[in-house]
């Protein structure tokens, strides 16, 4: 066999080979403990470190993110914990609700005091009473809203137009909103919640507390305009 064969037939040591060998030998270094010893890695701020030191900094590395990641969850948790809480007072609230006039006190309490959301809009469509005016939404308007924000459904998160912002919020400085059709159709009309954040209401956010409220309006309202009472 020639030199030139044996070279050829020799295998081919890579990163490759040598990570795959150390992963199923992870062992290596316990074995080879005066090789360990001698080697080291660079590192960015303290300069040549050896690979015990090195894999310390990256496991407290991991750690430090793990503690970080864990800090957001418990964070996340007791915010939504105090959302439900907030909500859930509300339901009870609405259920006691005997006039528009309550309802709508109902609600500005927990969004403008508890959530800090004071924009606030409750309309009806075509109602055969006469409403006051903040109770209000002409049939031409409601319907080009409609079109364009409940294609895909009776709950709208995301942003308005400039003509939607005054048409709902006419006197706020409102960055996003959520749109909540009541009745079983839709029919009967939509409470508007305006944030002045941009974010705080998007498409991808989860609507289950909204979707609560919006049937629970949807229940309580239609006896309250049988027998409207602003008082």
């Amino acid at each position: 066999m020639t030199n030139e064969m044996k070279k050829t037939s020799a295998p081919i040591v890579d990163d490759s080979l040598i990570a795959s060998y150390l992963e199923e030998n992870p062992d290596f270094f316990e074995r080879h403990p005066a090789l360990l010893q001698q080697m080291s890695l660079r590192h960015n701020q303290r300069g040549a470190v050896s690979l015990v030191e090195r894999q310390q900094q990256v496991l407290r590395d991991r750690i430090r993110l793990m503690e970080e990641e864990i800090t957001d969850l418990m964070t996340t948790a007791r915010r939504n914990e105090e959302l439900f809480r907030y909500y859930s007072e509300l339901y009870v609230k609405l259920l006691g609700c005997r006039s528009l006039a309550e309802v709508m006190d109902s609600l500005q309490q927990t969004f403008a005091e508890q959530l800090h959301m004071p924009a606030l809009s409750l309309k009806f469509f075509d109602s055969p009473l006469e409403l006051d005016e903040q109770f209000t939404f002409a049939s031409d308007t409601h319907k080009q809203l409609l079109s364009k924000r409940f294609a895909d459904g009776p709950v709208y998160l995301g942003r308005l137009t400039a003509d939607e912002q005054r048409l709902l919020f006419p006197a706020e400085a409102i960055a996003s909103v959520a749109l909540l059709l009541l009745g079983e159709k839709g029919e009967l009309g939509m409470l508007a919640i305006g944030n002045q954040d941009a974010g705080h209401f998007e498409p991808a956010m989860d609507t289950l507390l909204v979707r609560q409220l919006q049937a629970l309006l949807s229940m309580i309202l239609p006896p309250l305009l049988t027998h409207y009472d602003t008082a």
